[in-house]
């Protein structure tokens, strides 16, 4: 065998090798997304992640009615799930040393008001409705430290996570109502906020968040 001919079949021998191990870019793209090689692999899932982004509703203000948007609010949904009328409010979620929750605030037209909200709150430390009767109603608690002054008190409430209403008054232009509430083995509590003259546009929209509100069953922690 002569010099030019083995060097012929020595590099055809090295191309050959290496055209055989390249990958092709379909191989490729597969092995970079990792996908299975069992496509009937069962699927797990959030059943909060089932809730759709948005829904509609029906209120009525004044007699009328009003057709409005809702969308999922599920910043912690670990714990808690609800919808709301996003062009109506802002929602402004908090999870600190004290508790994790929500203040839902009016942005009626596009101008917000911070003395008018719906305020969902988790605190820390409070593991029994015991507990949170005491939170609330203590004379260093919840209505105490607000200076609100009760008008009157309700077990008869139509939320099914509800076990107390509050009705209050702050001042002359300041009205609201504290539910107590309890679902899954967590215990929370309810602010609705606002001035008195804002009744008829609030009250309905503040029923469809509470309405919604969810409680979830799982311990997961909030970050």
């Amino acid at each position: 065998m002569n010099i030019r001919f083995g060097y012929f079949l020595t590099g055809s021998i090295i191309l050959g090798t290496f055209f055989g191990c390249t990958i092709s870019p379909q191989e490729q793209v597969l092995q970079n997304q990792s996908v299975s090689s069992t496509p009937d692999a069962p699927q797990i899932t959030n059943s909060s992640s089932q809730q759709p982004a948005t829904k509609t509703a029906t209120i009525y203000i004044e007699g009328e009615k009003t057709p409005i948007t809702l969308k999922l609010y599920e910043d912690y949904k670990p714990l808690f799930t609800t919808y709301f009328p996003q062009q109506d409010f802002i929602a402004e979620g908090v999870s600190s040393g004290e508790g994790t929750g929500v203040k839902f605030i009016v942005n009626f037209d596009g101008s917000k008001n911070d003395n008018a909200y719906i305020r969902v709150f988790f605190p820390n430390g409070v593991k029994t409705i015991e507990q949170l009767e005491a939170f609330v109603n203590s004379k260093s608690g919840l209505i105490a430290s607000n200076k609100w002054r009760v008008s009157s008190r309700s077990s008869n409430v139509s939320y099914p996570w509800a076990k107390e209403k509050i009705d209050f008054r702050q001042g002359q232009e300041i009205t609201g109502t504290i539910y107590l509430g309890e679902q899954n083995g967590k215990v929370f509590y309810v602010i609705n906020h606002y001035p008195a003259e804002y009744g008829d546009g609030f009250a309905p929209r503040a029923d469809l968040i509470l309405q919604n509100l969810k409680v979830n069953s799982t311990s997961k922690s909030i970050q």
